[in-house]
């Protein structure tokens, strides 16, 4: 085999475990064993893409090493191995480095709800008002091996959010039937278990008696599992839930809603003070201003307004500058532009 071959190789080998039988391996070891082994096989396949060499470089062992400890048939994991779970699991689970402001605190609150009490939960709110950025920030400091985050794609069925699902716990889908898929699903899950599901409104059907509905699976795993359940919608789903043509068809669902966290369009001033904050500390009132217009000018809100700050605080590095009202406008002059072809004549 060529250098070349072994490259590809070492890119797409995968994991070659079933979730069931890690679950079977890890049983014969110690509670703390046990929780770092969960932790690390969360990590290999939300961080990692399931990946077995990239896992296998991230903890300074051989892969084969590794799968023997999955799969139980080591008698007693060796304390070196113990201590470089520990490492890897401090050296990726960081300090937030999300810029916390009003908004991003009361997202986080209603994500410990849901763990905490094994809640169905959801978080509403426009585009753009930090709603993603705070979830994935939260599910990596509260454990891989517990929380689970999935984005839906679009027009997403109930097989399709069973996949996604189940390729973030390392279970296999390939050639498995729908109601084998979904028992693995909730064979799996417990209510230790967090899931976030963003981008919710992709479960809704696009009319009426459009088929199994993919949100009846969320309920159906929040309620034989007791997991704790976080559906991140914009404002429109949410209202077509509680008011639409089939209002009636999701009472129940609705009704299961425990903690309801909505994200008001208006960009609060101390969200902008804190995000400008974050490239200039202790920002002139000035500039917070200029912040603010911008991010209450457009339809990406705050997330709009942090790429102006990068691009402006970039020019003022660039120009030995310090971060300020005419570099922000600059920044945001060029963005309503589409860009500046100087090069071109």
């Amino acid at each position: 085999m060529t250098e070349t071959n072994d490259n590809q190789e070492l890119q797409t080998r995968k994991i070659n475990l079933s979730y069931e039988h890690f679950q079977s391996g890890i049983a014969r070891y110690s509670p703390h064993e046990k929780e770092l082994l969960e932790w690390l096989w969360g990590y290999a396949h939300q961080a990692l893409n399931n990946s077995a060499d990239r896992l296998a470089m991230a903890v300074g062992c051989d892969y084969k090493v590794l799968l023997n400890i999955f799969n139980g048939k080591t008698e007693c994991i060796p304390e070196g191995f113990i201590a470089a779970f520990e490492r890897l699991k401090k050296r990726s689970t960081p300090e937030s480095v999300l810029i916390q402001t009003p908004v991003t605190r009361r997202i986080e609150e209603a994500l410990n709800y849901a763990r905490d009490y094994h809640a169905l939960v959801t978080i509403v709110g426009p585009t753009g008002r930090s709603k993603t950025s705070t979830v994935m920030d939260w599910q990596i400091r509260n454990n891989h091996g517990k929380a689970r985050y999935v984005r839906c794609p679009s027009g997403c069925t109930r097989r399709t959010l069973a996949t996604t699902l189940s390729q973030s716990f390392g279970i296999g889908s390939i050639s498995q039937r729908s109601n084998t898929l979904e028992m693995r699903l909730m064979n799996a899950l417990s209510p230790r278990n967090t899931l976030i599901i963003d981008e919710a409104g992709h479960l809704m059907p696009r009319r009426s008696g459009g088929g199994t509905l993919a949100v009846e699976l969320i309920r159906d795993l929040h309620d034989c599992c007791g997991c704790g359940v976080v559906l991140v919608f914009t404002d429109v789903y949410v209202d077509e839930m509680r008011n639409g043509n089939m209002k009636d068809y999701f009472e129940q669902f609705v009704g299961r809603i425990k903690f309801e966290r909505r994200i008001p369009a208006k960009v609060f001033k101390d969200e902008v003070r804190a995000v400008v904050a974050s490239f200039r500390p202790n920002p002139p009132e000035k500039l917070v201003d200029e912040a603010w217009k911008i991010a209450a000018a457009g339809d990406g809100k705050l997330r709009t307004l942090f790429e102006d700050l990068q691009r402006a605080a970039e020019f003022a590095r660039i120009n030995s500058l310090e971060l300020d009202v005419k570099a922000l406008k600059l920044s945001a002059d060029w963005r309503k532009s589409g860009g500046v072809w100087d090069d071109v004549e």
